[in-house]
């Protein structure tokens, strides 16, 4: 029974394929970040995926990093004081599309890559109709795909809800600069029992990730944007989410 469970807990698709910073995506193009373009491009590329996802306020789940929708539609307020229909007549930067839904977006895929989606939340909200929201999303979906979040609410959610899809705790800059942050991501770790980290390049190498790779558990960072990050990427982590000119090259 314990070997079965480790192998159940093993997902080795984590780190097979640089992954797509919200899709390959160039701005001021019609492949404006999160969209069903740049996701398609990423998954023509051969490249897996990471999306960011929110909730309305009508609670569906949609395909957009920030917290309001001023610096990325002609609209403005957060994604939680409007409707999905309402959403849908602000366009995305240049791309001529409206904001995406995650089935939207997974139907783009369709588990022909990995799909990374990072649950974004701030720390007052009820996490438990957003999760839901995600959980439903992922009904009938066959490919590899896996949750992140820098929240640990959010991936303790999934261990309990969800165990069988992979969970990764995403690690920013103000968790390694003090002994009480770092305190609180090992207690994290321990709770949310992640199957990956994923952590700002800007940090790498630090003891905490080398520790965790010792062990033989995935690390993936982010937000490799140029050649020198990327090569400490190679060096530190196993896998990189990568945003144009590095991996792809300067004539993207």
């Amino acid at each position: 029974m314990a070997n079965g469970k480790k192998a159940s807990r093993e997902f080795p698709w984590l780190t097979e394929k640089d992954v797509a910073h919200r899709g390959l995506h160039k701005p001021g193009t019609v492949t404006e970040e999160n969209t069903i373009a740049a996701v398609s491009d990423a998954v023509h590329a051969g490249y897996a995926v990471e999306i960011d996802v929110r909730a309305t306020g009508d609670d569906i789940i949609v395909v957009f990093h920030d917290d309001t929708i001023d610096r990325m539609t002609d609209g403005k307020g957060p994604i939680s004081s409007w409707g999905f229909q309402q959403l849908r007549k602000f366009m995305v930067g240049k791309s001529g599309k409206p904001i995406p839904s995650l089935p939207d977006v997974m139907d783009a895929v369709d588990g022909h890559v990995p799909l990374f989606i990072e649950i974004k939340s701030h720390p007052k909200m009820d996490i438990q109709k957003l999760c839901a929201g995600v959980r439903h999303s992922f009904e009938g979906y066959q490919g590899p795909v896996a949750v992140m979040s820098f929240d640990p609410r959010i991936v303790h959610w999934f261990k309990t809800y969800m165990p069988k899809y992979a969970r990764g705790l995403v690690i920013g800059r103000e968790v390694l600069l003090g002994v009480r942050k770092r305190l609180g991501l090992q207690l994290a770790v321990h709770k949310c029992k992640p199957d990956f980290l994923a952590c700002d390049i800007n940090l790498l190498p630090n003891t905490y990730c080398t520790k965790w790779r010792a062990k033989g558990k995935p690390l993936l960072t982010w937000t490799v944007r140029d050649s020198r990050l990327e090569a400490i990427g190679r060096e530190h982590a196993d896998a990189v989410i990568f945003e144009p000119p590095a991996v792809v090259g300067e004539d993207f």
